[in-house]
């Protein structure tokens, strides 16, 4: 049985206090009972006892946040009302085109289904918005009746309704935020993360490793990054790690050999001269030769085979063992000089969007085995493998 939802709501803004106020900024205050009201009457039933309790401790929040993962704020009951009627006429009005009297037969059929049962044609009068991602995607509670009245599911633009719920409740999709927040636990493989300004979102642990795509990289921001590592790492004074972390010595340990590899895989990728065979692809492209253009771009595709990064030696015991034998003043001394190197590596690549082959092994398990773009592992590496190590320390201080 779930938590009431005080008590997780409790929890959950008391985090949002300490950790991130951006977020905590954009909570409402309670809903009014008279729009509590209405949005039973509109929608035709009952509303379930833990929506309203949430709305009678917060109206959603004002803007985009990231409260609920992976990626929506929870509506006002006001702005849940407009998506609904966005729903009802954008969607439903696209879907009743070939026949009305059929399409209204379907939806009145599958409103009367149990709760949770799977509907892709369709936005039932009995779903009811509770939150969105400020991309068109929504959360919903299924408002039909059965065993299943009150769960919560996506709608997706594209795809519609997901055919299984994301949680039973709004109790248990509340304490299980609480309990992701307070203790670092995934919530459908995401789990929270918080900028050093306060900003709020929610990774995958793949996403945590490669942010894909080929934006360029921000090396600025990736020598600050190794600046603040090493430091940490030369402030010392920490203590023993608790069961199954990293101490010191091996968190300073991964990152040396994790950096080696990063370096000689963008070497690798340098060797390979993406920029080259980019600024010679947009040639192709724009002279029509589209046997060039292909020739390019299967060159491309046999460099990425080719180049490779895998992060299993950086994750080793052994290797970790025998690079945290030098202690660490030197480590501090090697990364620095890595993080230099490599940063000076990377500024060549922004012009251009190089790709490699990239496994990643996390905690045992290989979370990504294909072709990645390279910049993206890199914008990583500064955006989340850095400050995660410095956390990492931190907290053994």
């Amino acid at each position: 049985m779930s938590p009431a939802v005080a008590e997780s709501w409790n929890i959950i803004v008391g985090w949002l206090g300490r950790h991130a106020p951006l977020e905590l900024a954009l909570i409402r205050p309670p809903a009014a009972e008279d729009d509590i009201r209405d949005v039973a009457q509109r929608v035709g039933t009952a509303l379930p006892n833990d929506l309203v309790a949430w709305w009678r401790r917060a109206d959603g929040q004002a803007g985009k946040g990231a409260l609920l993962p992976p990626f929506y704020s929870p509506y006002s009951i006001r702005r849940a009302l407009d998506s609904r009627d966005v729903w009802m006429t954008a969607w439903n009005g696209v879907m009743e085109q070939a026949s009305a009297d059929q399409f209204a037969a379907y939806v009145a059929q599958e409103n009367r289904a149990p709760a949770g049962s799977p509907c892709k044609g369709a936005w039932l009068p009995r779903w009811l918005p509770i939150a969105g991602d400020g991309g068109g995607n929504d959360l919903f509670v299924d408002l039909r009746p059965g065993p299943a009245h009150g769960c919560v599911r996506q709608f997706l633009r594209d795809d519609g309704a997901s055919d299984t719920a994301c949680w039973s409740s709004v109790a248990a999709m509340l304490a299980e935020v609480a309990d992701a927040l307070t203790q670092d636990s995934p919530v459908s493989g995401s789990r929270i993360w918080v900028d050093d300004d306060g900003a709020m979102s929610w990774d995958s642990d793949r996403s945590r490793w490669s942010g894909g795509g080929s934006a360029p990289v921000n090396v600025a921001r990736l020598r600050q990054q190794y600046a603040a590592f090493v430091a940490e790492v030369r402030s010392a004074g920490f203590g023993p790690p608790t069961a199954g972390s990293w101490s010191a010595e091996w968190i300073a340990a991964h990152v040396a050999r994790n950096t080696e590899l990063l370096i000689a895989a963008t070497e690798a990728v340098l060797a390979d001269d993406p920029v080259g065979r980019e600024q010679r692809r947009a040639a192709a492209w724009a002279a029509r030769d589209w046997t060039l253009h292909r020739e390019l771009m299967a060159s491309a595709e046999r460099a990425a085979a080719n180049i490779r990064y895998d992060n299993a030696d950086a994750m080793d015991p052994n290797t970790l063992d025998r690079y945290a034998a030098g202690g660490l003043a030197t480590l501090a001394d090697q990364v620095e000089q890595l993080g230099v190197h490599l940063c000076d590596l990377v500024e060549p690549l922004n012009r251009g969007r190089p790709s490699a082959h990239v496994r990643i092994i996390d905690a045992g398990i290989t979370i990504l085995d294909e072709r990645q773009g390279w910049l993206g592992v890199l914008n990583a590496l500064w955006a989340r493998q850095l400050p995660l190590r410095t956390r990492q320390l931190r907290a053994l201080r």
